[in-house]
């Protein structure tokens, strides 16, 4: 796809945007737990494959889901195994076997109507559990689990299932939960705090790292199992939870009263040196962009704290939500597109841009990317890259490029369906071309005169030539001229703290990739009702 059909594309997914992210009972249309299945009629592989039909990025042939899920019972008994087999007329079979011998010829379904494929589906389990010991003896979640991982494995590497327990863990991860803030050792069962949320609950009562959690409402821990511990310690915020925590050179435990509080883990740290900021990134959770809005409001308090640049630290980060990526951009632009996204889903054609709400319009900033950097952390150097609002630096990232909406199941299970590509500020598709840097680092993390070869090869046009008009080859050869790592040197650091002292340098960095700098003037020129507001993204589109 050349740049300049791209920028059309981008500007035609513009014009979709009013249609939003649509949700409703049964889809979730790119948000994370917008929509929860929990309590519907629909059996749990009905509702699964209605959103798989409805919002995966491609259509999947009913036969190619059934033969992959009844076959990957294997996981769980060697002896079994579901294949596709010749077709019976016009109509494609499954040839269900035990133990090398045929036990069952099926004409799978040919018409795409997703009650009609679950039927069948659990009509082959059944016959699974009836010529298998051991898939008969596995309990229903693992039986699920297995069917569920071989359906997912037939659609691309970043589309997967998690069962319930993993769910619930990785809905905490990405938008909070109710508890008292505290970390727990997860080497053992002692229940040893290692850490407090800054001005949480536990940290507000006087809780210490190194105590211990000795009973929960009354009950003993010493008995039960780490995980008992954490799903006794979460609840519904607002609700009451009596703690007994004990500590050491102390004979009794002391028992807390607590009102459980949201808990958002923070995926920010701050360093500062001088007036530069250093923002080390490791994901995008729902606390990510106020973390950061927090800490640039702060230094413009008093003239001593001002910061005069700031480094986004994106190396090693795989992603997380689309909508902290895109805020976190406003941050720093005040107008103009950030991220474009299409998909087979009318819902997932959408139109990203600033709203005017930036809180560092004109700060210097330098991102810093690696081959470990992916999904969310694309969307945002890219969107800062395109605008001439930063320059980024380190070697390629990943190249993830896509989206993946998060779908609650009925067994509180999430299913997680790839459901859009990305398409950057300038109009190039992220997926397999990922952020070229603009001052390629890749192999220069020892040598005292790093910046100066990058910005020598930046000038010359060998690290960062423009992306205009680039083919599958000539994105090959620019990702060839700065192939991407998963270290993250200290270099890389100094060199971003050494451009931003320099307003000349860091002004002739930003002007090496004038060509797409225009390109993104003529997207921006898309009428300025067409961009979504604060509350439109409230969807949280969930990018793994």
């Amino acid at each position: 796809m050349s740049i300049h059909s791209a920028v059309k594309t981008l500007v035609r997914v513009a014009a979709l945007a009013g249609l939003g992210l649509l949700a409703s009972c049964d889809t979730p249309g790119g948000g994370v737990d917008v929509a929860t299945a929990t309590g519907s009629s629909d059996r749990l592989f009905t509702y699964a494959l209605r959103q798989i039909d409805k919002l995966y990025i491609r259509q999947i042939p009913p036969q190619t889901l059934i033969a992959a899920g009844v076959g990957h019972l294997s996981a769980i008994d060697p002896a079994f195994s579901a294949t596709k087999g010749p077709e019976a007329g016009s109509q494609a079979t499954l040839i269900i076997s035990y133990d090398g011998h045929t036990v069952g010829s099926h004409v799978m379904p040919e018409s795409g109507d997703p009650a009609e494929t679950a039927r069948f589906l659990e009509m082959a389990i059944d016959t699974a559990r009836q010529v298998s010991p051991k898939i008969a003896a596995a309990k229903e979640d693992a039986v699920d689990h297995a069917v569920f991982n071989g359906i997912t494995s037939a659609l691309d590497r970043f589309s997967r299932y998690s069962p319930p327990d993993l769910a619930r863990e990785l809905r905490a991860q990405r938008n909070g939960y109710g508890g008292i803030g505290i970390t727990l050792d997860s080497s053992n069962d002692e229940f040893l705090i290692t850490k407090l949320e800054p001005r949480g609950p536990a940290d507000r009562a006087g809780i210490k790292p190194g105590d211990r959690i000795a009973g929960i409402d009354g009950i003993a821990a010493a008995k039960h199992s780490r995980a008992w511990v954490v799903q006794h310690l979460r609840g519904p915020v607002g609700t009451p939870i009596a703690v007994a925590v004990s500590r050491s050179g102390t004979g009794e435990a002391r028992e807390f009263h607590f009102h459980r509080e949201k808990v958002v883990r923070p995926t920010v740290t701050l360093a500062r040196d001088g007036g530069i900021a250093v923002f080390r990134i490791g994901s995008f959770n729902q606390s990510t962009t106020q973390l950061i809005a927090d800490a640039l409001r702060r230094a413009g308090e008093r003239p001593e704290d001002r910061i005069s640049g700031v480094v986004l630290d994106l190396r090693g980060n795989p992603g997380g939500l689309l909508e902290q990526a895109v805020s976190l951009a406003e941050l720093f632009v005040n107008d103009g597109p950030i991220i474009a996204t299409v998909g087979r889903n009318p819902a997932s054609h959408q139109f990203f841009a600033a709203t005017g709400h930036g809180v560092a319009p004109r700060v210097p900033v330098v991102v810093l990317v690696n081959g470990g950097s992916a999904s969310a952390s694309e969307i945002l150097a890219a969107a800062l890259q395109d605008v001439g609002r930063a320059v980024v630096a380190g070697s390629a990232s990943y190249g993830k490029g896509t989206v993946q909406t998060v779908i609650r199941l009925p067994n509180d299970g999430e299913l997680t369906l790839t459901w859009a590509r990305l398409i950057s500020p300038s109009g190039y598709l992220l997926e397999a071309h990922g952020v070229v840097p603009t001052l390629c680092t890749a192999d220069l993390a020892d040598n005292p005169r790093a910046l100066e070869i990058a910005m020598q090869r930046a000038r010359g046009g060998s690290a960062s030539p423009s992306r205009a008009g680039l083919d599958e080859r000539g994105w090959a050869a620019l990702r060839r001229t700065c192939p991407g790592n998963h270290e993250s040197p200290q270099a890389d650091i100094k060199i971003a703290e050494r451009l931003l002292a320099d307003p000349a340098l860091y002004a002739a960095a930003l002007q090496v990739l004038p060509a797409a700098t225009q390109l993104v003037r003529k997207a921006a020129g898309t009428p300025n009702g067409l961009a979504l507001t604060g509350s439109d993204r409230a969807l949280n589109s969930g990018i793994r």
